[in-house]
């Protein structure tokens, strides 16, 4: 082994706010924390461009009660209560603690009390790097992991990487292991997504765990044409147009994306926040900023000039599916493996739809502080003899081709195979059984190809990796789709329009060569469906 070798408790995968939560909460448990980040922790990802907005529910039983239910029907009732009321309750601690020991100012309202249900990206990403730091967790910038290690009984126990800015390889032994490292967007150039390419999902998968939801991943958000903000919350606003500056009858930002999604299969789509009136505008500008700053540098009057528009594959960054948890503290069926934020499955409390912040910043500040709690009981609970065990790589594609491998580049091949799979709306958000069946046959020769020659060294191996990540990630997509054959939560389908009673279930994936579905039931039936 080269390049820089530590032991530590806990090793955090990831830089966002889930992966800082879980390394604050284990350290402060008492666990020694390290913490590997593709980019530079505090400033890369999708939270650390943008603002959030936050769902922060005071302990109020009737306004708890309507944020739960505001969204059963919405997910296709796949959620659960209990996971909802745990959530509610571990935000409202998050934000008040983030107040109090982090001292995020917190806008006033009239009354001067602090309006906590929102948060600067930036801002709140800059404070929770401090408080890891200040907690003594050690930071990895620039440190993508590429694989994770094993003991003999088959638990994860660390994890290999590359330094980008210092170069050379290194490696962590751990007591457990926390994936925080986002979803997958195919690098569609959503803002701060170049570096959620789905790596932790396969890290999870080449260990044994399992994935569910993997089918809610058709996420588009609107974005200025030529631009990667896809904040979609204003377009609510809307008046979208045809190219000839007629009215594009049933567009939406929300129940009418697909209109959108088909007319910009033949032509130009325009679009004008003309139904905002002056109060409105006001408020918009000061509650996102950085959404007008794209119309700013382009000379635009959103509100009162029409813009041309396209559509992002955001994919399970704003989806709901990922690893899948099996307790509590966000363990997975790998023992030592914990999951958080966009990489863990959002269902169980979100069902099979989420939009843009709210559910999905709570899931990070939830989750990264039960499966940093989580990680640390169980590192502990080894003491530092765990850092004796024998460790063995799980890392496959990309990293060892099964026979010769092929040109320095390509995983470039790899990538444009993926992304004219998933990218194009016709095969991912307009979805057909024979299209996703087509896609489906197509990745699995492109995984075939990967498998047998794909091979990165050096920085390409992170390159690799990603290759690899993304084509796993829309393998276990479209054969969750195909699972099912109804519409349900974003996971529409064109020949089976309708949802179907008898498929109230979950759907569970894994496998790399092979890749396998199966159906879980959802353990409460909520009274709302019936």
């Amino acid at each position: 082994m080269t390049g820089l070798d530590l032991t530590t408790d806990v090793l955090v995968v990831g830089g966002g706010p889930a992966a800082t939560w879980a390394a604050l909460k284990a350290a402060q448990a008492g666990a020694d924390v390290v913490l590997a980040d593709k980019g530079y922790c505090g400033t890369s990802g999708a939270t650390a461009s943008g603002g959030t907005g936050v769902w922060y529910v005071p302990p109020d039983p009737a306004a708890r009660e309507a944020a739960m239910a505001s969204r059963e029907k919405l997910g296709g009732y796949l959620d659960d209560r209990r996971w909802k009321e745990r959530v509610l309750d571990q935000t409202y601690a998050g934000m008040n603690e983030l107040a109090a020991a982090g001292r995020y100012p917190f806008p006033t309202g009239p009354d001067g009390t602090q309006l906590r249900n929102g948060l600067q990206g930036p801002e709140y990403m800059r404070r929770m790097r401090i408080r890891v730091q200040r907690a003594g967790a050690r930071v990895l910038d620039h440190s993508p992991v590429t694989e994770l290690l094993t003991d003999p009984s088959g638990a994860v126990a660390g994890a290999r990487g590359y330094r980008r800015q210092a170069g050379g390889t290194y490696r962590v032994r751990a007591g457990a292991v926390v994936l925080a490292t986002g979803g997958c967007a195919f690098l569609s150039g959503a803002l701060g997504c170049n570096v959620n390419t789905g790596d932790g999902a396969l890290f999870a998968a080449e260990a044994g765990a399992e994935l569910s939801g993997m089918e809610f991943s058709n996420a588009y958000g609107i974005a200025p044409e030529g631009t990667s903000v896809t904040k979609t919350a204003f377009y609510s606003f809307a008046t979208f147009y045809h190219e000839d500056g007629t009215v594009l009858e049933g567009a939406a930002s929300q129940g009418g994306r697909s209109v959108i999604a088909r007319a910009l299969l033949h032509e130009k789509v325009y679009c004008r926040l003309d139904r905002a009136d002056a109060s409105a505008r006001r408020a918009m500008r000061l509650a996102q900023p950085n959404f007008f700053l794209t119309f700013d540098r382009l000379g635009i009057d959103p509100f009162t000039e029409r813009f041309a528009i396209t559509l992002l594959a955001e994919g399970t960054v704003r989806g709901t599916g990922g690893i899948r948890l099996t307790g509590d503290d966000c363990s997975t069926t790998v023992p030592g493996l914990y999951a958080a934020g966009d990489a863990a499955t959002r269902e169980l409390i979100c069902g099979g739809f989420t939009g843009g912040g709210s559910h999905n910043a709570a899931w990070a500040i939830s989750s990264g502080t039960w499966a940093g709690q989580g990680a640390a009981r169980y590192a502990l609970s080894f003491g530092r003899r765990g850092a004796t065990r024998r460790l063995a790589p799980t890392g496959g594609a990309g990293l060892r081709p099964a026979r010769a491998a092929g040109p320095a580049d390509a995983h470039r091949e790899v990538i444009e195979a993926v992304q004219s799979e998933v990218l194009p709306y016709e095969k991912n958000y307009l979805r057909h059984g024979m299209a996703l069946t087509t896609s489906l046959a197509a990745l699995d020769a492109t995984w075939d190809e990967a498998r047998s020659a794909l091979l990165g060294t050096g920085p390409d191996a992170v390159r690799a990796r990603e290759a690899a990540a993304m084509t796993a990630h829309a393998r276990w997509m479209y054969a969750s789709a195909l699972a099912r054959t109804e519409s349900r939560g974003m996971a529409r389908r064109l020949d089976f329009p309708e949802q179907d009673p008898a498929q109230r279930h979950r759907i569970i994936t894994g496998g790399l060569d092979e890749v396998w579905t199966r159906p879980e039931p959802v353990a409460a039936l909520l009274e709302a469906a019936s």
